[in-house]
């Protein structure tokens, strides 16, 4: 990191001709969780700071820094056992997160997630350093977002993890790209793919293929269109590891904008892997980092509705049933917009368990968020 750094530093200096560009953002987010299967009810609250800066060198070559700020504060930090690790914790190759403070009831973290160079040469693009690779055509699940999958359920994370790694981009034509990646992360497993992007029959279509931590072969397919004026999408992923059984990870779905701007979603998981079973829903309340955990169940069934009440208030509501299972999930949302630059948002995660062999039990995260951009 510091080599890159100091690289950084020596270009800017040689440039007289550069640009920089900053903005960012500033939120205060209350939030109170259940969580019955540890019997424990807690308060945190987190002051979140985002700070994103790019510089250019010149026409063909950009520098991109941003990183997260985050004091966090209340009892999930002495009461959830290695919770400070946990927000300490960082997959990539270089460990760029780091508990500035921490006591018994606060952390201070500050996060690099993006950090890259980008370089132009003609229908070359090359950028090296961490970044995020946004492979999915999906709206909720990404099988194909095999570098770095993300966690739906993470309520004040929109720009989501990056990874370390090399990608090279050739624009082939007006519709058309040839991607290539290398990534590797803190555990020095390696993953490496290509992807292929072409327009055909109204459709934008993908394929990938290459090795997936070391441990799987892994083969995709996407698409995005249209049925009528409906979106029609999917993607799905075929991993085939050195030992044990092929898995298969697919999702589609549908989206309609009705005319009095109501918008309605819909999304169908299936993983292969998976058991139509429900241990518990702690992985999406801490987030996973896995396609091979993109739901708890093999099929689970999503559908959403959005809805603008006026143009400066408007509200959301997610849904998902764990197919062969009584689990559900509900998320409701509101945002309102006090200031052009200024919003106000609460937020509910809701987790419903009804299985026999576990009992009923229900696990929530409810927060209201003050974010003001800047």
């Amino acid at each position: 990191m510091r080599t890159f750094f100091l690289i950084f530093a020596l270009l800017i200096s040689c440039n007289i001709r550069s640009q920089m560009k900053a903005d960012g953002y500033l939120g205060i987010m209350p939030a109170w969780y259940h969580l019955e299967q540890l019997g424990q009810n807690l308060r945190e609250t987190t002051i979140h700071n985002r700070i994103n800066l790019s510089y250019d060198f010149s026409p063909t070559v950009i520098g991109v820094v941003q990183f997260r700020n985050r004091l966090i504060h209340g009892q999930t930090i002495n009461k959830i056992p290695g919770y400070a690790a946990f927000i300490d914790n960082d997959q990539g190759f270089l460990d760029m997160s780091h508990n500035i403070a921490s006591g018994n009831s606060a952390i201070l973290n500050m996060t690099i997630d993006r950090l890259w160079l980008d370089f132009y040469l003609g229908k070359l693009q090359v950028r090296a350093g961490r970044q995020r690779i946004n492979w999915g055509q999906a709206m909720v699940w990404n099988p194909n977002d095999i570098f770095n999958a993300y966690s739906f359920f993470d309520l004040d994370y929109p720009e989501r993890p990056g990874i370390d790694g090399l990608r090279l981009q050739l624009f082939t034509g007006p519709a058309s790209q040839l991607d290539g990646v290398f990534k590797i992360d803190s555990d020095h497993k390696k993953t490496m793919a290509m992807r292929f992007r072409f327009n055909a029959g109204r459709y934008d279509w993908q394929v990938l293929g290459g090795r997936l931590n070391d441990q799987d072969w892994t083969a995709g397919l996407g698409w995005s269109g249209h049925i009528g004026d409906a979106g029609f999408y999917g993607e799905g992923t075929l991993l085939i590891p050195d030992h044990g059984e092929e898995t298969v990870i697919a999702s589609t779905g549908m989206n309609y904008t009705f005319k009095n701007s109501l918008l309605w979603q819909s999304e169908f998981l299936y993983s292969s892997n998976l058991s139509n079973t429900i241990d518990g829903f702690s992985n999406f309340i801490t987030g996973q980092a896995s396609i091979k955990n993109l739901s708890v169940t093999k099929y689970t069934i999503f559908s959403s509705v959005q809805y603008p009440f006026t143009p400066l208030f408007s509200g959301t509501l997610n849904a998902m049933h764990f197919v062969g299972t009584n689990g559900w999930y509900a998320g409701p949302s509101l945002e309102y917009s006090i200031q052009r630059n200024l919003y106000l948002s609460a937020f509910l995660n809701l987790f419903l368990n009804k299985t026999l062999q576990n009992g009923n039990t229900t696990d929530y995260l409810g927060a209201v968020r003050l974010k003001w951009f800047f």
